[in-house]
């Protein structure tokens, strides 16, 4: 082996390795989806692989391939140049070492090159890959209100903000890093193996003459390293997934305080929520000095091999190259061989803490796409069928989340213009069965809920949602098409003219506002959007009786042909419907 044939062979040896790299990544891919490891991994990919542009990622992943060869193909060629510039030196060759020293200043250059390509396209993967991954997540949770109906459920997984932003950023740079990690040190193994084979001789152990022996023993030295480092750190796996999960649960909290801090404010609860929080801070830093435990024995264990590898090359090496059977060149190229493999083959030992937490983000990521995937199955259950100028329940009933049954055999038929006001007992079912008919019920439904096709439904629950920007925004929200003219007409049929200039302007009008704006705000948008079946979950339990009047009596004149469905303990709310549901 030598530099010149290394370097005339290294197009040859890229193509021949980029075909062998894909068979084998190819076949894996293969293997692996048959294990639990890699269906939780296509679970979270597949739904990102866009068949229309699957050519884009997959000439993408190629580059990347070509550019991690590159990486060790050029690591190669600068052990051999280094070899002839030390050589040089110690013949006192000055021709020699200069034209070797300009070799590795080019050398040097193409690392330069290769090095800002390379971030360059590993960027642009991995900012496309979120991009994909984002946008897909964001899907699976918002469609068919999985959103809303993972708050009821008993396995919610924890921290859903965390899992959207933070672990799906942090999986797909946690991706590339394994699978170059992986591919380079398999090539990295084999090259510099093949180097080391050459430069090593007869190795005396214990008066034993083991051909080749440098290679073997630095096989063995770190298989077994890499053994005991996995064995010391596997504890960590768990303990890096509960890291994930109890710091999110203490932020989580956190935002819950800023979120209701005029309710505590009012129940003077600072030193009770100061003790809640507290305990969370607890779990986190319990947590952690776990890890740090074991985290001292691995650090620690991985140190030391780290440094014995810094002697062991040129020990070995040493009676060969006083007895004259290798230059200094060779020396040299020997402990960069050595470092390389070492490197290599310690990945996965190195790797390890990186891994216990890609892994646990692969279980977090998987784990929520699997549930929202299960929501939506029982989603699609739900049977709507279309009839003419009626509103109609058939047979209709509600389950809990056991699947027990809390109301059924419901029948009723409302026309346009009709009211309808459901009472019963707190507990009895009455939110849930306007929810349950509104479409927006967690659980399984029974029976039927037929409907006008062209019907347009809007629920109004008892406390709306105000969302940032400005007043226009908010009452316009979700995408209500008005002018200013019509949001302000409607301002001042529902007693809200102090905030007629106000349209414009842009602050958190969920703080500013009270309960009964707020209430107010949400009769403007139904006076605004006009559907045909409103669904109103106490929608005036902030109002006094005087405004709960004007705004019944508006739905009434504004919306004649509007079928309205109420929810509410009010005596009052009787004179406004001309139907009742007891339940």
């Amino acid at each position: 082996m030598n530099w010149q044939t290394e370097l005339n062979d290294s197009f040859l040896w890229i193509l021949t390795a980029l075909f062998w790299l894909s068979f084998i990544l190819t076949v894996a891919a293969f293997a692996l989806k048959k294990t639990q490891f890699g269906q939780k991994f296509w679970l979270i990919t597949q739904p990102c692989v866009n068949s229309g542009k699957r050519w884009k990622i997959l000439g993408l992943i190629f580059i990347l391939l070509i550019l991690i060869l590159l990486e060790v193909r050029i690591s190669v060629l600068n052990t051999f140049f280094y070899n002839g510039l030390y050589s040089a030196l110690q013949n006192k060759d000055a021709d020699g070492f200069w034209f070797f020293a300009t070799i590795n200043a080019m050398l040097v250059l193409c690392k330069i090159i290769h090095s800002i390509i390379n971030y360059l396209m590993r960027q642009v993967f991995e900012i496309r890959w979120l991009e994909k991954l984002n946008q897909t997540m964001l899907r699976h949770w918002l469609d068919n209100k999985n959103y809303y109906r993972l708050k009821y459920e008993n396995d919610l997984p924890d921290n859903i903000d965390q899992r959207i932003e933070q672990d799906a950023r942090e999986f797909i740079t946690g991706t590339v890093d394994l699978v170059r990690g992986v591919i380079n040190s398999i090539v990295s193994t084999i090259e510099f193996t093949l180097i080391l084979w050459q430069l090593s001789g007869i190795l005396l152990l214990f008066s034993v003459a083991v051909p080749k022996g440098v290679v073997f023993f630095i096989y063995i030295f770190i298989l077994l390293s890499t053994a005991l480092s996995i064995w010391i750190g596997y504890p960590l796996i768990k303990l890096n997934f509960n890291k994930e999960k109890l710091n999110g649960d203490y932020r989580y909290s956190l935002i819950r305080v800023r979120d209701q801090a005029e309710s505590i404010a009012f129940y003077h609860g600072e030193e009770n929520e100061k003790h809640h929080l507290s305990e969370k801070f607890q779990k986190t830093i319990q947590n952690r000095w776990q890890i740090v435990y074991k985290m001292l024995g691995l650090d620690g264990f991985n140190t030391g091999v780290t440094q014995v590898a810094m002697l062991l090359p040129l020990m070995l090496q040493a009676p060969r190259f006083f007895a004259g059977q290798v230059t200094l060149g060779d020396m040299h190229q020997t402990v960069q061989s050595f470092n390389r493999l070492m490197r290599a083959l310690s990945f996965f030992r190195l790797f390890y803490e990186e891994f216990t937490l890609y892994q646990a983000r692969l279980n977090r990521l998987a784990g929520f796409l699997q549930r929202v995937n299960e929501l939506s199955a029982i989603t699609a259950q739900a049977t709507t069928l279309c009839e003419i100028d009626h509103f109609r329940l058939q047979n209709f009933g509600i389950r809990d989340e056991q699947n027990r049954t809390l109301l059924r055999n419901i029948n009723l038929q409302l026309q346009r213009g009709d009211y309808l006001l459901i009472r019963g007992a707190s507990g009895s079912g009455k939110t849930s069965l306007l929810k349950a008919i509104a479409g927006i019920y967690p659980f399984k439904t029974e029976g039927t809920v037929q409907q006008d096709c062209r019907f347009t439904r809007m629920f109004i629950p008892q406390m709306p949602y105000i969302p940032e920007g400005t007043l226009k925004e908010a009452i316009c929200y979700p995408n209500i098409q008005a002018t200013d003219q019509q949001i302000m007409q409607a301002m001042q049929h529902c007693k809200l003219e102090r905030y007629l200039y106000e349209l414009e302007t842009e602050c958190d009008w969920q703080v500013l506002l009270s309960p009964g704006e707020m209430q107010r705000i949400a009769f403007i948008r139904i006076l605004l959007a006009k559907p045909d079946v409103i669904f109103l979950d106490e929608t005036t339990s902030a109002l006094d009786e005087l405004n709960e009047q004007i705004m019944y009596l508006n739905l009434k004149r504004y919306l004649p042909h509007s079928i309205v469905i109420s929810v509410g303990h009010r005596s009052t709310l009787q004179q406004f419907h001309n139907r009742t549901l007891r339940l």
